[in-house]
């Protein structure tokens, strides 16, 4: 097995929890290594730190599978931490029907992710280690669960690409089924695994679920970024009057008014296909007002490298989106980008608010992605969901 020895700063991260290794990390490679081999890693000491997948084309070059020597990288080791992921979510969180089953290198199987929805689930593999092992993947899905009856291969997105993998959506393993409705708080929902990422965003089930608290009969809400209607199909079953939902994609937007359809409140939605900034920019310039505004856009920062360009594109569309919350009315905002931290969110949406000329309260304590997607102390990358829900007031 070929060697890899990483630095004193990597080497402290590993001691502390950490799953992955950069590649500034890397002192050395002993051995020939191809992409998705099991290497293992050293100190510059020779000290042992652990067993993982390497890929010497990616700027992840190391992601940890154990830090045991003994222990043997293959699919009954797989198998195992998948049963152990799906039993947390279930006996210790509760859940149920649809939740997220693995998340990567918090639950010890880096570069895996499978949602569950109902019978199907949808798998998302961003490494190539962890592609060699696929087909032993969702047969070990199956195993566990054994209600699930289909796992769809949604192997999609910049991850992949990034690794070098080709992108594949089909059926993987089991019966060809596509669709099911799932379950969240008081609305339901269609989830097509035609859709973006793994076909349903389930990190923000309990703050969508938070948010039918502050609803009232009366209402006027707008949800910008809507996708398939998240926030906005929770808000109209909530009791709002009018409930707005925007989103650049005609497919989205069909399948909000599907979702409304099937929550029995079509007649109190609108929908506007078009890219956020121009329509909030229109809304604006017509004087629009609305009790409710939820902005819960797309990652502005994917590299570490574009944060001020993506903290720029956050507070724009925080400007815009308290341009048009009513004296008293309430901003519910997010941001799925991990390189920014709760601090430079907060930070962004004050500075966003002053030159709104608006006041913020803060309803809720900060929050962040479901707890089935759970954060790994040691782990910074894990933990990237960050949502406040404000309340607006004008400065006096």
């Amino acid at each position: 097995m070929a060697e890899v020895t990483v630095d004193a700063q990597a080497a402290r991260a590993i001691g502390k929890g950490a799953m992955i290794v950069f590649r500034k990390g890397v002192v050395r490679v002993e051995g020939d290594v191809k992409p998705g081999d099991v290497v293992e890693v050293y100190t510059r000491g020779g000290k042992f730190l652990g067993k993982g997948f390497v890929n010497p084309n990616s700027n992840i070059m190391i992601r940890l599978v154990t830090t045991n020597r003994d222990t043997v990288v293959n699919r009954g080791l797989f198998r195992e931490r998948i049963r152990r992921a799906n039993e947390y979510r279930k006996k210790v969180l509760g859940y149920n029907k649809a939740y997220r089953m693995v998340y990567g290198e918090a639950d010890y199987l880096p570069g895996l992710i499978v949602d569950r929805f109902n019978e199907i689930a949808s798998l998302q593999i961003s490494s190539v280690g962890m592609e060699k092992f696929k087909l032993d993947l969702a047969e070990a899905i199956m195993e566990v669960e054994p209600e699930i009856e289909t796992v769809f291969e949604k192997n999609t997105g910049r991850s992949r690409r990034r690794e070098g993998l080709p992108e594949i959506e089909r059926v993987l393993l089991g019966k060809e089924k596509y669709r099911t409705i799932i379950k969240e708080g008081k609305a339901r929902f269609i989830v097509d695994m035609r859709g973006q990422k793994t076909g349903f965003f389930l990190d923000q089930r309990e703050n969508r679920i938070a948010l039918e608290k502050y609803v009232r009969p009366g209402m006027r809400v707008l949800d910008v970024f809507t996708y398939t209607g998240g926030f906005a199909i929770h808000a109209a079953v909530a009791g709002a009057d009018e409930v707005v939902s925007v989103d650049k994609s005609p497919w989205a937007i069909n399948m909000v008014k599907e979702n409304a359809r099937l929550n029995g409140v079509e007649e109190r939605m609108k929908y506007v296909v078009g890219s956020a900034f121009p329509v909030m920019e229109e809304m604006i310039k017509r004087g629009e007002k609305f009790d409710v505004v939820i902005l819960d856009p797309p990652a502005f920062v994917q590299h570490e490298k574009d944060l001020k360009r993506g903290l720029r594109a956050y507070f724009n569309v925080n400007y815009a989106g308290l341009q048009l919350v009513k004296e008293g009315g309430i901003l519910v905002t997010a941001s799925c980008s991990q390189h920014v931290d709760m601090g430079a969110f907060k930070d962004m949406v004050i500075a966003a608010a002053a030159k709104a000329g608006k006041f913020l309260r803060l309803l809720e304590p900060y929050r962040t992605q479901a707890p089935d997607h759970p954060i790994l102390m040691a782990s910074k990358d894990t933990e990237y969901l960050k949502a406040l829900f404000l309340y607006v007031e004008d400065m006096k």
